[in-house]
C-alpha cells in the first residue's frame, strides 16, 4: 500500500573501487597527523563522482571558538555551478568519535548527481573526525532533545552557508536531506534555514518508537514537532517505509500532523511499500532510489525546477 499525505489532502496510496579506498586511506592518515587542518578542500576531486574531502568551519553558538566538520562533496561532470543537496546522518551511538565515520549513501548520491545536483555529506560535531562534543539524548529528556536539535540545526545551517559561498554551488538552490535523527534535524533546521534553501526531505524522522512509548511520551514528541514546524515556510517531504522498524504509519502521521499543524508551507508525507523486515534504512539501500526516487523526483520538479 502506498500513502501520500499532504496538509490538505490524504491519498492512499562504496563507492567500491580500489582507487577510492586507497585515496581514503591516505586522506585519513593525513587527517590523523594534522587534526586541525585549515578549512576548505583537503584533496583534489577523485573518480567519476568527483569526490572531494573538505573541512567546514563552524563557529560555536556562544562564539567561543570555531570547530571544523568533516564533509565530502560529490559533483556532476562540468564546470557548474550546481544546485546542492546537503545530506545529514542519523544518531549512531556506536559511531567513532575520533576516527573516520563513513556515512556515504552511494545510491542516493548517484541519484542526485544524475539529476544535476552536487551533494555535500556533512558529518556533525563529535562524529568521526568532526570536532566538538557529541551530545546524546536520553529517553524522556525533552529539554535535552531540544538542546541537541539546536546544536544539529546550528551545524547544518552553518555548513549550508559555507557551501553557498563556494563557486561550484548555486547559492539559491539548496536542498536539505536527513535520515532518522538527521531527518529530525533538517526539519528543525527549516525554520532557521539560510536564504537559498528551498526545501527539505526527511527520511524516517521520529522520536518515540513503536515498542517504547506512552501517551505522555507521544504528547511530548508531538509538542516538539509542533514547535519546530511552527512558522516554517519551506516545503517538506517526509518519507517512511510501511515496514519501518521504529515508527509505525500511525506514529509517522502523528509526527507529521503535529509538525504541519501551525504552518502554511506545502508539506507532504509518503509511506512507501517495501519488502523485508525493516525499512528504516530505505534511504541507504542500493535499491532505495527505485522506491523513493519517483516521489522525490516529483517533489523536486514542482519545487526546485
Amino acid at each position: 500500500m502506498f500513502y501520500r499525505l499532504n496538509k490538505r489532502d490524504v491519498v492512499s496510496g562504496f563507492i567500491t573501487s580500489l582507487s577510492v579506498l586507497v585515496f581514503l586511506f591516505f586522506a585519513q592518515a593525513s587527517l590523523a597527523q594534522s587534526p586541525h587542518q585549515k578549512s576548505g578542500p583537503i584533496s583534489e576531486p577523485l573518480g567519476k563522482l568527483n569526490m572531494q574531502i573538505w573541512q567546514v568551519p563552524v563557529e560555536l553558538e556562544d562564539g567561543s571558538r570555531t570547530i571544523t566538520l568533516d564533509a565530502t562533496t560529490f559533483k556532476p561532470d562540468g564546470e557548474g555551478p550546481f544546485p546542492l543537496a546537503v545530506f545529514t546522518h542519523g544518531a549512531a551511538r556506536s559511531a567513532p568519535r575520533d576516527g573516520p565515520y563513513d556515512f556515504r549513501p552511494d545510491a542516493a548520491i548517484r541519484w542526485f548527481l544524475a539529476r544535476g545536483y552536487a551533494v555535500a555529506v556533512v558529518i556533525r560535531r563529535g562524529y568521526g573526525r568532526s570536532e566538538g562534543k557529541r551530545s546524546v539524548v536520553e529517553d524522556g529528556d525533552s529539554e535535552g532533545f531540544i538542546k541537541v536539535l539546536e546544536e544539529r540545526v546550528h551545524d547544518i545551517n552553518s555548513s549550508v552557508r559555507y557551501f553557498q559561498d563556494q563557486p561550484f554551488v548555486v547559492a539559491d538552490h539548496v536542498l536539505l536531506v536527513g535520515l532518522s535523527a538527521g531527518g529530525n534535524s533538517v526539519l528543525a533546521a527549516s525554520r532557521k534555514a539560510p536564504k537559498g534553501v528551498r526545501s527539505v526531505i526527511a527520511f524516517a524522522p521520529g522520536t518515540v518508537t513503536i515498542d517504547g512509548h506512552s501517551a505522555r511520551d507521544l504528547e511530548q514528541s508531538e509538542q516538539g514537532f509542533r514547535m519546530y514546524g511552527s512558522g516554517t515556510t519551506l516545503p517538506t517531504l517526509w518519507i517512511y517505509a510501511e515496514n519501518e522498524e521504529f515508527y509505525s504509519p500511525m506514529l509517522a502521521r502523528s509526527f507529521f500532523e503535529a509538525y504541519t499543524s501551525e504552518s502554511d508551507a506545502e508539506q507532504e508525507l509518503a509511506i512507501l511499500p517495501l519488502e523485508g523486515e525493516n525499512g528504516h534504512d530505505l534511504f541507504l539501500r542500493d535499491e532505495g532510489p527505485k522506491v523513493w526516487g519517483p516521489i522525490v523526483a516529483s517533489f523536486l520538479e514542482r519545487l526546485m525546477p
